[in-house]
């Protein structure tokens, strides 16, 4: 019994120690997977934030005339005016990007505009998937690739003018549509080749046309190419839909008839050449329209050369109806639709720091015949003179706009 009573202190003391240590290697297996969930937790925050990427852009805008004749805007909207505008070119955008796959991805664009009382937009909003074949196919929301801006529309950081020329960028109302497009891309030794192909629908809204009315812009299809040499770049554009509305509801345009699965068509061309320090840029476009709208035709061409961190430049434009002889024995529709100007441009950018740059911009607009130029001003006056059985005159032969401009990228 004796040796019962001496062994027992010892196998308690020796289960104590077992129990100790089976405590503490169970407090250490627990606490390593502790360590290990955060360090699986930190390694998934990594791998997000390198498949997701935001930026955005920014620019801040004021724009004045010398009278009230409305300029820089698309033709029949009002434009600029004798009283300082900080809307009507300001803007802020935020882009986002997140990469499912190597291969997928998510991309949205939402764009806040001074003009519509700084409104969020989406612009963007589509999935892509590339192929190992050089095909890449994109569907929701997406841009109509009618220019050679026509990606970096929004971003004004991306272009060497204070605005893209009004004569040409302001003619087709809508700028994105929701739908689905196939890009091929392929090199051709030094070259490189890029084709698309689109397809979708979109709606010019009542509030920012017009014609006081939604047109419907379906079945829209279009095909693009753009070809890369060096420093040059070729480009060609062809895009069709059908136009739909209710009854034009626009005061001065109201004796148009509605669109009834009217044909829109669109041709452009485009050519670039940028050395790094020369800079080149052309594209002429025509529209057509069945029914009693405008059909037009446009180009421009920008000259520049970079001075350090100075890039002046000079631009011409012009634009012209085509079908003013249809709205012959329509003189109310005449005043309305026809236009004709030709637009000269100077200014400057200045790179203050690498993704802020600031713009100084003169842009002469005359040249007006018999037309209003485009200009809401003149159509009215037009035809205010008309129904009151005098001459359709225009209230201004020209004007001239006066535009700064803060761009930046972030």
């Amino acid at each position: 019994m004796k040796k019962v009573f001496i062994m027992l202190p010892l196998a308690v003391a020796c289960a104590s120690q077992f129990a100790i240590a089976a405590t503490t290697d169970a407090q250490r297996l627990a606490q390593l997977e502790q360590e290990l969930a955060i360090l699986q937790e930190a390694g998934s925050y990594d791998s997000l934030s390198d498949r997701m990427s935001i930026n955005g852009f920014f620019t801040g805008q004021m724009g004045v005339a010398n009278n009230d004749a409305g300029y820089g805007n698309r033709p029949g909207v009002e434009g600029y005016t004798s009283d300082p505008n900080f809307s009507l070119g300001s803007k802020l955008g935020l882009q986002g990007t997140f990469a499912l796959t190597e291969q997928t991805q998510i991309v949205g664009q939402l764009v806040s505009r001074g003009v519509d009382d700084w409104t969020p937009e989406m612009e963007w909003a589509f999935l892509s998937h590339e192929f190992d074949n050089g095909f890449t196919t994109r569907i929701g929301r997406l841009r109509v690739p009618l220019y050679m801006y026509s990606d970096y529309l929004e971003v004004g950081y991306a272009q060497p003018w204070a605005n893209p020329p009004a004569d040409v960028y302001s003619i087709v109302p809508v700028s994105s549509y929701d739908g689905i497009d196939i890009i091929y891309d392929t090199d051709l030794g030094d070259a490189s080749l890029s084709l698309q192909t689109s397809y979708g629908h979109d709606t010019d809204d009542a509030e920012h046309n017009p014609l006081g009315v939604d047109v419907k812009f379906d079945n829209t299809l279009g095909f693009s190419a753009t070809l890369s040499y060096e420093e040059w770049v070729f480009r060609g554009t062809y895009f069709q839909s059908k136009l739909k509305s209710g009854k034009i509801m626009g005061g001065d345009l109201s004796s148009l008839q509605s669109f009834e699965d009217d044909k829109a068509q669109f041709t452009g061309v485009g050519i670039s050449y940028d050395n790094g320090s020369f800079l080149a840029i052309s594209e002429y476009t025509m529209s057509k329209v069945e029914g009693g709208y405008s059909d037009t035709e446009s180009a421009y061409i920008t000259l520049g050369y970079r001075i350090n961190a100075f890039t002046p430049y000079v631009n011409y434009s012009y634009l012209k109806t085509t079908d003013d002889s249809d709205r012959a024995l329509d003189p109310v529709g005449s005043a309305s639709l026809n236009w004709e100007r030709t637009t000269y441009s100077i200014g400057t950018r200045y790179d203050i720091s690498s993704n802020l740059a600031l713009k100084l911009d003169v842009t002469y607009a005359g040249d007006f015949g018999d037309s209003s130029g485009g200009l809401e001003a003149n159509s009215h006056h037009q035809i205010t003179n008309l129904k009151a059985g005098q001459s359709p005159l225009n209230e201004f032969d020209d004007t001239i706009v006066y535009t700064v401009s803060f761009d930046a990228v972030f």
